[in-house]
């Protein structure tokens, strides 16, 4: 039996994938994105390509976590200097309308901006916690958002992509297509559900 080279797993087109230059760019401009109007985390794409090739993982996490940095940066100055623009893009997101953003300011009052913004697993989104933010504490400099955007991406996006990196012996023999239909799959499956859940329509 001839031995299987790496080339030969069935997994490879998105290890190749995983690390083209440009990946990093969409990571980036994603995690831009996500943290301004985006309802899709970042780790939906973070996810697969650390699935198929976790000796990638930190250049992947690094560039989604720069990119939700910057978009942290931006959304703190609409709040501040465009409030009406960004309360309504907020106004659009699935799942957050009013009950969710007095959470995220419910729990930026409890256990301060550090413990809040540090949120593990599936949750409000980023752009929430820097609503919260401006409501609670408004003179927050734009370094120390910064800073809390660090940890919330951290903490939202390394659990999940150490997770998916973990698996990766389990997925080495998944055909392409069947790998991306199962996962694509997945996640619309997760945020309806997700969104469902939390939908502000609901008592």
């Amino acid at each position: 039996m001839p031995e299987l080279t790496w080339s030969a797993l069935p997994i490879e087109p998105f290890a190749t994938l995983a690390a083209e230059p440009l990946i990093l760019v969409l990571l980036v401009m994603w995690g831009v994105g996500e943290a301004l109007f985006l309802p899709v985390v970042p780790d939906v794409l973070l996810g697969l390509l650390v699935l198929a090739a976790p000796w990638e993982l930190g250049p992947l996490l690094g560039a989604a976590i720069v990119g939700g940095v910057a978009g942290a940066g931006a959304g703190w100055w609409l709040l501040r200097e465009r409030r009406s623009l960004a309360e309504r893009v907020l106004a659009l997101q699935p799942g957050l309308g009013p009950r969710g953003l007095a959470e995220g300011a419910d729990r930026v009052r409890r256990r301060g901006p550090l413990a809040a913004f540090a949120q593990v697993g599936p949750g409000l989104p980023l752009k929430a916690y820097l609503h919260a933010l401006a409501a609670v504490a408004p003179t927050t400099t734009p370094l120390n958002v910064a800073g809390l955007a660090v940890v919330n991406r951290l903490a939202r996006l390394g659990p999940v992509a150490l997770a998916f990196a973990a698996l990766h012996p389990f997925a080495v023999g998944w055909p392409p297509v069947l790998l991306a239909v199962a996962w694509v799959g997945g996640w619309m499956a997760f945020y309806v559900a997700y969104w469902v859940a939390r939908d502000p329509r609901r008592g």
